[in-house]
């Protein structure tokens, strides 16, 4: 069994403590949080130790993998520790909001002969992976675009804005989907509530394939929304993540319309719709039972720190876009995977 711990027990480490302790072979020895009364709940249902101090982690030498759910900015110094100290990190994304910290703990992972992975979790997605496989078989086409929209009420976070939140999700399943990283970036956001960061975001890539995606992301909106479109030249999909549904549409035609009473009620072109089997499966599990399976086998993340420095460089390109009210070309350093 792998000793483990999780630091940061908020609205997303909790699920973190759930899952690792239904996992074998994890062995949730302790978690970490400030804030004590966030622990003690977790103490009685989990029959797990607990601390206020990560330093209790970093010394004890029993624990060699670490889950780290602290907010974003905390990133950085925690997971430096942890490395040194010569533990395994899984860090949920973004790895950091620095290119240059990021790049920095990925150097100390890699001459450390350590594991970090960054918690990118829908490349653990049944759907999203269903679309990957799709797209390599060439069932879509030539892709042409693609969209997506992540929005919902939601209190704004105190140390990072809904791009750096919600948009980083988006813009890492576009480029898992494509295998490719943009060359370019343009965003408009702004801030409504009383926040230093913005509350609703656009953004606009373009790959040298010549693909554009895009991502409107809010935590304004009153409906939570939750979707993604793949538009290519033979075929499109829809993927919900709410109700873990994708639909294939086919090309079709637009029917002919001879009023626009007739017109307002065409809602789709002709063709079939295919609605392929996804199984529901909870990503988080899928994703920490591969962290678990590369700390005992020594293997390279599918989201390892090189990955997830590549993210952060993207989502500061846009806030630079943001900033400056144009568009910003991304330049990336060493292999672009």
């Amino acid at each position: 069994m792998i000793n483990i711990a999780v630091i940061g027990t908020g609205i997303w480490g909790k699920n973190h403590v759930r899952v690792l302790s239904e996992i074998g072979e994890a062995n949730l020895v302790k978690i970490c949080d400030m804030n004590e009364k966030s622990l003690l709940p977790l103490q009685k249902t989990f029959h797990v130790d607990i601390t206020i101090n990560y330093k209790e982690i970093l010394n004890d030498k029993s624990i060699i993998a670490v889950s780290i759910c602290t907010p974003a900015s905390m990133h950085y110094p925690v997971v430096k520790e942890m490395l040194l100290a010569g533990k395994d990190v899984l860090v949920e994304k973004p790895l950091t909001l620095d290119i240059q910290q990021s790049d920095e703990l990925t150097k100390i992972a890699r001459e450390n002969n350590r594991i970090l992975m960054v918690g990118h979790i829908f490349r653990f997605n049944a759907g999203v992976n269903k679309l990957k496989d799709e797209i390599k078989k060439g069932t879509f086409g030539k892709i042409r675009f693609m969209y997506g929209a992540r929005m919902g009420l939601m209190t704004p976070r105190f140390d990072c804005g809904v791009i750096a939140d919600f948009a980083l999700h988006d813009i890492d399943t576009f480029c898992y989907l494509l295998d490719e990283m943009p060359t370019e970036v343009t965003c408009v956001g702004q801030s409504y509530k009383e926040s230093p960061f913005e509350d609703v975001g656009f953004i606009t890539l373009r790959f040298n394939s010549n693909i554009i995606a895009n991502v409107g992301v809010s935590w304004l909106t009153p409906k939570k929304v939750r979707e993604l479109w793949v538009v290519g030249e033979k075929k499109s999909a829809y993927l919900d993540y709410l109700t873990h549904e994708l639909t294939i549409f086919d090309k079709g035609i637009v029917p002919q319309y001879n009023s626009f009473g007739e017109f307002s009620l065409i809602t789709k072109q002709d063709g079939d719709d295919i609605k392929p089997f996804i199984p529901v499966r909870e990503p988080l599990k899928d994703e920490l039972l591969h962290f678990i399976d590369c700390v005992k086998n020594r293997k390279q993340p599918i989201v390892d720190g090189e990955i997830g420095t590549q993210m952060v460089r993207i989502i500061n390109a846009a806030y630079q876009a943001l900033k400056e009210k144009r568009t910003i070309a991304i330049r990336y350093i060493g292999e672009l995977r």
